[in-house]
């Protein structure tokens, strides 16, 4: 599923200088690059930090739906 979000025009920026920078093929890549840095999914999930986390695709995209 693809969606369209707004941000601000400098942002928007941003998110190209690192486009850019990484090559990423996307900007879904850097977000989650981003977001991989800077969230916890384990609490997403009530998870302790203890358990190591394996998601399978089917699990990715069931989140991503969220």
């Amino acid at each position: 599923m693809v969606t369209t979000i707004q941000v601000q025009e400098t942002t928007k920026q941003v998110l190209d200088n690192l486009k850019n920078k990484e090559r990423a093929k996307s900007y879904d890549v850097i977000i989650r690059h981003l977001l991989k840095e800077h969230v916890d999914v384990s609490d997403m999930f009530g998870f302790t930090k203890k358990r190591p986390l394996k998601f399978s695709r089917k699990d990715e995209l069931k989140f991503n739906e969220i």
